[in-house]
Parts: structure tokens; C-alpha cells; sequence
């Protein structure tokens, strides 16, 4: 594992200051596409219960604790929620990933001496990127993929080298994004069936060969929430480093909260 060590100078910023600061392009869309799913998600289970309950008559309602009519769009819903689980959590982390690709590609256009020179690619895929005005986002992109399907380690060693950046600065938010990739590819390459190759990289699965990856609704919600506030945080510490625009957050606070002059 790569060796994580925060300045100690920069205190990590958290809570409702962490929401107030300025976030990069990068940031701004990856949280508005993590923002979108959630909505699509609770559209979704409104129209389904609105099918099954929206006739009008209470006395056709369950009881508390009973389970839903086998027939209904409900219980048919949690037959398939599992499907629709492994979809939405494929999207939040690549929704990550294009996160540090646009982030390297900010990075590299303001400062495009900093990139690698000893990148290998094709003549072809440089002309026909170059014509599209997308050459360093383009190469970004097919670095950041290509560096995550070997192991985030890799990455983040890439990130060190050739920026200067942690991309973590914690072992527990490297290790949720390691664990978020691994099942990430299990599910889009193997069907989600556990195999020996996620197996020699999380070894705590090793009963579990041959089986379906699972996750329940509460863990994948974390996971995925642990990816964002540790996007939030590189954030910060990549408009420090480099001094990239920035867009001014749209979180506002309540009234009823007291500013640190005492006002209201």
C-alpha cells in the first residue's frame, strides 16, 4: 500500500465549512451527477408506489409490516433492486474516476509541462484528438483507466510522482476507494460473480468465490458518500496547490444559524 501522509500544516477542512468552499469544474460535476442519480433513484420508487397505492381506497393499503402483494410493482421492485443497485453504484464510481481524470485534465492545462512525457499512445489516437481540441482530457481519461484497472495504488503512486498530490490522505479513504474499484470491475467485467483475481486483492472475500457480490443499500450509499467527501477534499487541496478556478459553492446556510459575528 502506498504510504499516506498528510500535512501536518493543513488542517483538513470538514463539516459545514468543507460545504462552503469554492470547488473546481471537476467537482461541481461530479457532485451534480451523484446528485442526479439520487433524484432518479427516489423518482423511480415514488412512480412505483404511486402504481400500486395511488388508487384512492385506504382499506386497500398493507398493514405495517406486511409484506407487498407478490403481484404488486413493489414486490417486483425488490426482486430487481439488486440489478438496480450494482447499476447505480457502477455509476457513482465512475462518475469518481471522471472526477480525477477532469481534475489531472485541469491540472495539465494550466500547466501543460507537467505532463508525462513518457507517455505511450498512438500516432492516430494523438491526430484524431488533437482535431477534436480534446488531446489532454482525452489522454487524463485514458490514463486514469488504464492506471485503476492495474490498482488504485497505481494511480495514486501517478498522482505522487507526477504532481506532487495525495490523492488520499487517510488509509481508510484509500481503502474504500480500492474496495469501491475491485467490485466496481467485478460487477462490469464477471457479472458481479466474486472471482480469484478480486479474491488476491481483498482476501476478507475468500469464502466467497464463485458468488455474487453483494451489497446492501446502506453500504453502498456509505461507500459511495466516503468517494465524495474524499473528492470534496482532494478538491481543496488541488485549487491550493495549483491555483485553479474555482466556482463559488451554491450551499446556503439557514437564518436561523448565527454568523461568527453574532449577527443573525
Amino acid at each position: 500500500m502506498v504510504g499516506l501522509v498528510a500535512d501536518k500544516a493543513d488542517k483538513e477542512v470538514s463539516g459545514l465549512e468543507l460545504l462552503r468552499q469554492p470547488a473546481t469544474l471537476a467537482l461541481t460535476r461530479y457532485l451534480n451527477d451523484f446528485h442526479s442519480v439520487l433524484g432518479f433513484e427516489a423518482y423511480l420508487w415514488r412512480t412505483i408506489v404511486t402504481a400500486d397505492y395511488n388508487h384512492g381506497d385506504p382499506t386497500k393499503f398493507p398493514k405495517p409490516g406486511d409484506p407487498p402483494p407478490a403481484e404488486s410493482a413493489v414486490a417486483q421492485m425488490d426482486v430487481h433492486s439488486a440489478v438496480l443497485g450494482e447499476m447505480l453504484f457502477c455509476r457513482g464510481v465512475n462518475s469518481f474516476l471522471t472526477y480525477l481524470a477532469d481534475l489531472m485534465t485541469l491540472i495539465y492545462e494550466k500547466y501543460p509541462k507537467k505532463l508525462s512525457s513518457n507517455k505511450q499512445t498512438t500516432y492516430r489516437f494523438c491526430i484524431e484528438h488533437h482535431i477534436a481540441g480534446d488531446l489532454i482530457s482525452a489522454l487524463a481519461e485514458k490514463t486514469v483507466m488504464e492506471l485503476t484497472h492495474q490498482s488504485l495504488d497505481v494511480l495514486v503512486e501517478y498522482f505522487k510522482k507526477n504532481l506532487d498530490l495525495l490523492l488520499f490522505t487517510k488509509d481508510a479513504g484509500l481503502a474504500n476507494a480500492k474496495l469501491c474499484v475491485d467490485i466496481r470491475n467485478v460487477i462490469t467485467h464477471n457479472r458481479g460473480i466474486i472471482n480469484r483475481f478480486f479474491i488476491q486483492r481483498n482476501t476478507r472475500f475468500a469464502d466467497d468465490l464463485g458468488k455474487r457480490v453483494v451489497l446492501t443499500e446502506e453500504e453502498r450509499r456509505e461507500m459511495l458518500s466516503t468517494l465524495g467527501y474524499c473528492a470534496r477534499q482532494l478538491d481543496v487541496r488541488a485549487i491550493k496547490k495549483f491555483g485553479l478556478e474555482t466556482i463559488e459553492p451554491e450551499f446556503k446556510e439557514s437564518a436561523n444559524v448565527p454568523s461568527s459575528d453574532g449577527a443573525a
